[in-house]
């Protein structure tokens, strides 16, 4: 069966024209995606904010976390490239339900890593205390981070079709925020549930379910025709350009995305170990500080979608206004590199903040490029730039792992967390081009 007849079967006869839909639907979508992402990170938080517990419980020490947060990494990477690739295929109507029920499911799994009935089998003779918990969740993990990839072809695919270029930074900017909203939901929901003796598995199984009840509210938005019709056109086609401008364009976004990638997963992934073992707050003070910084960075990625919005409307042309919002708020991740030579922990604190919400903000830009790609292949193409990123994070995650336990400090990573951007930034001045 062709491509076209495929298309012609999942789109309705002309004698049954869709009723338009009204100006408001189309952030309602927006709102439904911030969702997503909102449980896409709530899933992954979950590990992070609960890592202090688990590495006490079951000898979880930093070179195995570097472990876990690379085979995620790589995991995503994979997944990155298969999802992207069906998703141009399918469109995201239908595969966006069964990502979002993988990445729940997995993550529903990790709760029973503290059941030996489910973890001893995983252990051989000589192995160091807390090896099948570890492999368990390394298992988990590494399902979380395939099915977790799919969301981002999904999600680029329908902002890119619902939404005019005008609209796309400030479209990005809701559905990046989510990530931060479940961020800051996280630690007060371990919070509360810590209080109340629920354990650790709780937040893990019941997030996982949360993520479930989201398959019916797309089913109900998103109706067969939504996502089919005629993509607009992209600012680079990569049918007519030639391979020079192409390759110079994907090779451009590659690096900036690995910049980010680098700089967003260390800040995620560590902070709560190094606020709580590291300078010694305790658990309660550490999840504070945690939700005070994912505001920060949601506050950051909205403000980088009405930044430019705000420029544009004062005449400036969208493309140049991504730029100068791509150099600010690269000024601002930069702090993270002065955070070793603070002695202060308020200040700390409040640097840590300034750069999430500048690390954070850089998203937003990042996908308006990415969606000026070729519109026939951008599922595709964002899916290997994701993948790209998260290839150079994960490794860079297994390497600082065992950095850190080795220095037992965390200077080298806050140093590449900080300054990763700034070459992100010389990459997007001299690598990709204008559109035409």
């Amino acid at each position: 069966m062709g491509r076209t007849e495929l298309e012609r079967m999942s789109t309705p006869a002309a004698s049954e024209p869709l009723p338009a839909r009204p100006p408001s639907w189309k952030w309602w979508v927006c709102a439904v995606l911030l969702l997503a992402t909102f449980l896409n990170y709530a899933d992954r938080q979950v590990s992070s904010v609960s890592m202090p517990v688990l590495k006490a419980k079951y000898q979880i020490a930093e070179r195995r976390i570097g472990i876990l947060e690379g085979c995620f990494g790589f995991a995503f990477a994979a997944g990155s490239i298969v999802f992207g690739a069906v998703a141009d295929r399918v469109g995201p109507r239908r595969l966006y339900p069964v990502v979002l029920a993988g990445w729940s499911a997995a993550g529903i799994a990790t709760a029973f890593a503290g059941q030996d009935g489910f973890t001893d089998w995983l252990v051989r003779a000589g192995d160091d205390p807390g090896a099948g918990p570890f492999r368990w969740v390394l298992t988990c993990r590494t399902a979380l981070g395939f099915f977790e990839a799919g969301h981002w072809p999904c999600a680029l695919l329908t902002v890119r079709q619902i939404l005019t270029a005008k609209d796309r930074p400030f479209g990005n900017a809701l559905l990046q925020s989510g990530a931060s909203l479940g961020a800051i939901a996280v630690p007060v929901y371990i919070e509360i549930a810590d209080r109340a003796n629920a354990g650790w598995e709780f937040a893990f199984w019941s997030v996982g379910i949360a993520g479930l009840m989201w398959v019916p509210l797309w089913a109900s938005l998103i109706r067969r025709g939504d996502l089919e019709g005629a993509l607009p056109p992209a600012a680079v086609d990569t049918s007519t350009a030639s391979w020079a401008v192409v390759v110079r364009q994907f090779v451009g976004l590659a690096i900036v995305i690995s910049c980010l990638n680098v700089s967003w997963q260390f800040l995620r992934a560590w902070l709560p170990l190094f606020l709580q073992d590291y300078h010694g707050l305790s658990p309660t003070v550490t999840r504070l500080c945690v939700f005070a910084y994912f505001i920060a960075t949601d506050v950051g990625c909205i403000a980088a979608g009405l930044l430019v919005k705000l420029l544009a409307a004062y005449g400036t042309p969208v493309y140049v206004a991504r730029r100068i919002g791509f150099t600010g708020f690269t000024g601002l991740v930069a702090l993270a590199a002065v955070v070793p030579f603070v002695d202060s922990k308020l200040l700390m604190v409040a640097l840590l903040m300034i750069a999430g919400g500048g690390i954070l903000g850089l998203h937003p830009y990042y996908y308006a490029f990415v969606q000026e790609l070729s519109a026939a292949r951008m599922g595709l193409l964002s899916g290997t730039l994701a993948a790209t990123g998260w290839i150079a994070s994960s490794i860079f995650q297994i390497e600082i792992g065992a950095h850190i336990q080795e220095m037992k400090n965390y200077n080298a990573g806050l140093f590449i967390a900080g300054l990763a951007p700034l070459i992100a930034l010389v990459a997007l001045l001299t690598l990709v081009r204008r559109p035409a």
